[in-house]
Parts: structure tokens; sequence; C-alpha cells
């Protein structure tokens, strides 16, 4: 019973709205999960790439996200229209909707889901939009958008920590041994 409610208080942290003091920090592997290429109206999905990359993410006293993804330094800030901010069109892919996202906050404005993003130089895209918004307290789910030429590219991303699955009990050493 205990383990049944341990185990559902961990799932619904994982899925309430996030205070300010919640947002996750540290390392995250980060993976490329989804994305397309649309021109002339024509929507191509990306190629998976399911190559890890590392990223490691502080939280400065201003709010802001400064992120190091590979080696590159990039610094993202709160949006004040939170995910209303981030414009993509997922119909027809596998990519997260902005009304997934509300859902998993519990949210039906999306202003109030909080983000933070910047527009950045990116080898090889030219200026792209780069979306972090957290999902409970050890990961993000990211959008890198982009419209080189005539075409838009939506690259979502995911940004996990993992140090073993979440519902493993804890272990407890002890210096007397049962049975004698």
């Amino acid at each position: 019973m205990l383990r049944t409610l341990t185990s559902l208080l961990v799932f619904l942290v994982s899925v309430l709205p996030l205070q300010a003091e919640n947002i996750p920090v540290g390392i995250f592997k980060v993976v490329n999960t989804e994305g397309f290429v649309q021109s002339n109206g024509e929507r191509i999905a990306l190629a998976t790439d399911m190559n890890e990359g590392t990223a490691l993410i502080e939280r400065d006293a201003t709010n802001r996200l400064d992120v190091e993804i590979n080696g590159a330094k990039l610094s993202l800030f709160p949006l004040e229209q939170g995910l209303a901010a981030l414009t993509w069109d997922a119909n027809g892919t596998s990519l997260l909707h902005d009304i997934d996202i509300q859902a998993l906050f519990g949210k039906d404005n999306p202003e109030d889901v909080p983000a933070w993003g910047a527009e950045l130089d990116w080898p090889g895209s030219g200026t792209v939009q780069l979306v972090l918004l957290p999902l409970g307290e050890r990961a993000y789910t990211a959008f890198l958008i982009s419209h080189p030429g005539n075409r838009t590219v939506v690259r979502q991303m995911e940004f996990r920590q993992s140090y073993g699955p979440s519902d493993r009990p804890e272990i407890s050493f002890s210096t007397s041994s049962a049975g004698n």
C-alpha cells in the first residue's frame, strides 16, 4: 500500500505545474526525437536521430537558464507568454502539440505554461528559436524552429536526467545480520 501511494505521489508531482523553485537543473541527456521540414506546403519527416548529447542547465538569480550543449553555451530567458510564444504546426506529426503540453501542465491557457527561449545563431540553420518547457522535475521538452530559405524546420528534443528508476526503493545497510 505504501509503495502504491509513493508511486502515485511521484506521478502527481511529475505532472503538476512547476513552481519556479522546481525548475530542473543539472546534467541532462539530450536526444532529437521528432522533426520535419516543410517547403511549398509539403511536409517531410526528418530521420530519427537517437544520438545522445549532453547538456548542463543552470538557473541564475534572474530566472535565466544557462544551457551548455556539447560545449556550446546558450542563455534562455523566461518567455512572458509562456507556451503561447512558441509557434509551430504539429498537425499530421508525432510531435507534441500545444494542447498536449497544456494537458501535462493542467492549464487551459498556453500563456500559463512556463517556457524559456531565445533566438540564436545555429550552425547550418541560421537564426533559430530554441524553447525549453520543463516536464516534471527531471526533464524538458524542447523545440528548435528555423526558417532557412523558404522552408520551415522543426526539431523536437528531450532533455532527461536519469539516475535509475524513479521508483527504486531506498537501500539501507545494517551492521547486524538477520537470523543471527
